[in-house]
């Protein structure tokens, strides 16, 4: 009975894999029969996608909008703010020059200097302050763009392809030394201009710079506000010379106001007699006495009034002086 049992076993077993088999082959067929439909179709698919598939444009950048800006601030520990009305009315040139708000203003400090990152009009501006106002303005365009169209900027020369422009010609050329010409050379691409107005040294950026721009602009934008100094100020500053080559006279005093003479004093050829305590007088003869004992009685004086200790008496009543009685 056990031995029947074992040959049934084998034999559904034997069945089992056969029927295994036989249903691989049939799988493996039918995956042939498709990847060589699937070659064969491709080519003709990718021809209709020529034919009726315009060619693409290049897709263009796109300029880092406020969560970038707000992003790079964080990062630098800067403070972001979407608006600053007041910012843009400290320059006129420029960027500036359109009346344009300040947006996406990122504010902080970098290499000693205050900064500010914004969006103005359709460029970005990176300001750092110079912390000296001068009146001079001094610009720096990139060769190929458009000079500022203000009449009071003269053409002085071209520096590390740069035009610069100034209001003052002389204080123009000698603000360009070699901390100058280091910074421009060690500027951006992206950087199209740079300006000093008022106590702020200006770079304007195109629209599409990024990060890595703003953050390439930060130290020569530091290199030109420090070289700014040597601008003319708003106010003379008195120099100050702890080890001078030759004295330095100083002020001459002040003359002092002539006094009035004084009028001259004329003594009289004879004194006068004035007028003295010193000299005493007699008027009469007067015998000498002790002092309170003379012989002038008392004033008011009685020694017959004797004291009994009596009193008036008071009557309670109204007054009498008003009655017509006698």
């Amino acid at each position: 009975m056990v031995t029947l049992l074992f040959l049934l076993a084998l034999a559904a077993l034997l069945g089992a894999v056969a029927l295994f088999v036989s249903d691989a082959r049939e799988r493996s067929a039918e995956t042939g029969n498709t990847d060589s439909a699937a070659t064969t179709a491709a080519p003709a698919e990718k021809d209709e996608a020529r034919t009726d598939t315009p060619a693409e444009k290049p897709v263009k950048s796109r300029a880092p909008g406020k969560r970038a800006r707000r992003a790079w601030a964080r990062e630098r520990g800067f403070n972001f703010e979407s608006a600053d009305e007041l910012l843009a009315s400290e320059w006129s040139r420029g960027a500036a020059a359109g009346g344009a708000s300040a947006r996406n203003v990122a504010t902080g400090n970098a290499y000693g200097h205050d900064v500010h990152v914004a969006d103005l009009g359709d460029s970005v501006v990176v300001a750092m302050g110079t912390g000296a106002e001068t009146r001079a303005v001094v610009d720096f365009r990139r060769e190929g763009l458009a000079a500022e169209t203000s009449d009071d900027l003269v053409e002085l020369d071209s520096y590390s392809g740069f035009r610069c422009f100034a209001t003052q010609a002389g204080a123009g050329r000698r603000f360009v030394d070699s901390r100058v010409l280091t910074a421009l050379e060690q500027l951006p691409t992206s950087v199209q201009a740079v300006w000093f107005e008022g106590a702020w040294a200006i770079a304007e950026l195109t629209r599409e710079s990024g990060p890595g721009d703003w953050d390439a602009a930060l130290a020569p934008l530091a290199l030109l506000a420090d070289a700014a100094r040597t601008l003319p100020p708003v106010e003379d500053v008195p120099l100050t010379l702890p080890y001078p080559t030759r004295t330095i006279p100083g002020e001459q005093p002040a003359a002092l106001p002539e006094a009035d003479p004084e009028p001259v004093m004329q003594r009289p050829e004879d004194p006068v007699a004035l007028p003295t305590r010193t000299t005493g007088g007699t008027r009469g003869e007067v015998e000498d006495h002790d002092l309170g004992g003379d012989d002038v009685k008392a004033i008011a004086g009685d020694e017959r009034r004797v004291v009994d200790l009596t009193r008036v008496r008071r009557v309670q009543g109204p007054s009498s002086i008003f009655d017509d009685k006698e």
